[in-house]
């Protein structure tokens, strides 16, 4: 899968979402509670392609953008601190 299959797919899930809305007469309410199964079913998948979409984009772009921020970003491990050659102190 690249960037644009998962937009595209994206774009399917979302119009898969918004189709129960849009025409709810194509979608007959036969539930006792006056809900439709395709458009629950439609909803359901279309969601489904969403989250699969997101995934990706997030396993694809925005964690390795993450990582490299980690290694850009400076740990506070750097080690010793150089200093300078003490002066000699001696005890009185």
């Amino acid at each position: 899968m690249n960037v644009m299959n998962a937009l595209l797919f994206a774009a399917f899930g979302a119009t898969m979402e918004i189709l129960p809305m849009a025409f709810p007469s194509w979608f007959q309410h036969t539930g006792a509670d006056s809900s439709s199964g395709r458009a629950l079913w439609l909803e359901l998948v279309g969601a489904v392609q969403i989250l699969l979409c997101l995934g990706y984009i997030a396993r694809a772009h925005v964690i390795p953008a993450i990582a490299r921020l980690g290694v850009i970003a400076p740990t506070g491990e750097a080690g010793p601190v150089a200093l300078p050659n003490p002066r000699g102190v001696t005890a009185r």
